[in-house]
């Protein structure tokens, strides 16, 4: 069978002298994976139509029972260079890519959503917004999607709207008023404040959102935590300490 989808190239792992293998995430069929036969060939009609994080219209030929496609004609919809070539967008876009990759299971369920997403992420950083708070604001509507979300307004344990101190808990799922607070752990009202606003205004006013020195490592370390509580694995996110640096270097 053949079948035609726009996707997202999120991982190009050299197969052989001449050929490719791509982590896709599709509009059609959500994640998987292709091989691309004779792509680094130097006459290769997919040269420079499938770098990483570019955007591109895949023909695929798939077969019952195999989890790898292979793909037949790629077009270039957007090439998405400024991914590839600035630092702290590279960082973003590789962060956010690892947490799409560790939250969204291998397979063929169509996730309009999660593909959507990914192109305003990818979009927004192309586009040289501030890095953290766009993944961090990423992060948050990709743990919704994924049916791991949480509750910043409304105490988890008994409904109250939260007044006054904040706390949390990961295994609850969020946070917790001051009567139930014995189950959680104080986080700061500025943490709170951002992941609501995640979850309820656009990610490109929330990448103009500014926080204190430290605040965005502080927030992607909560959600880090969250979600491997409810993972129920450890996330292994190598982007994260390049990010970390580039904060540091003030770039």
């Amino acid at each position: 069978m053949r079948i035609s989808t726009p996707a997202f190239v999120l991982r190009r792992v050299r197969w052989s002298e001449s050929s490719l293998i791509l982590t896709l995430y599709s509009l059609d069929f959500g994640r998987a994976s292709a091989m691309v036969r004779g792509a680094l060939r130097p006459n290769s009609k997919f040269l420079g139509r499938m770098e990483l994080f570019s955007q591109d219209e895949f023909q695929l030929a798939r077969r019952e029972g195999r989890e790898l496609d292979t793909a037949t004609e790629v077009s270039v919809i957007a090439h998405n260079q400024r991914l590839r070539t600035r630092c702290g967008a590279f960082a973003g876009a590789s962060l956010f890519t690892e947490w799409l990759l560790a939250v969204i299971s291998h397979g063929n369920e169509p996730s309009g959503p999660v593909y959507r997403l990914l192109e305003q992420v990818f979009g927004l950083l192309e586009s040289e917004a501030a890095p953290w708070p766009v993944v961090c604001g990423g992060v948050v509507r990709l743990l919704k999607l994924s049916g791991h979300g949480f509750s910043t307004d409304i105490c988890v344990a008994c409904g109250a709207e939260i007044e006054g101190a904040v706390r949390w808990s990961h295994s609850s799922g969020g946070v917790v008023c001051g009567k139930c607070g014995e189950t959680g752990f104080p986080v700061k009202s500025g943490i709170i404040s951002f992941l609501y606003r995640a979850g309820n205004s656009s990610l490109e006013s929330l990448s103009r959102v500014r926080l204190w020195p430290g605040g965005y490592i502080q927030c992607h370390s909560l959600l880090k935590e969250y979600a491997q509580v409810h993972l129920e694995r450890r996330l292994l996110l190598k982007s994260e300490k390049v990010m970390k640096e580039i904060l540091d270097a003030g770039q």
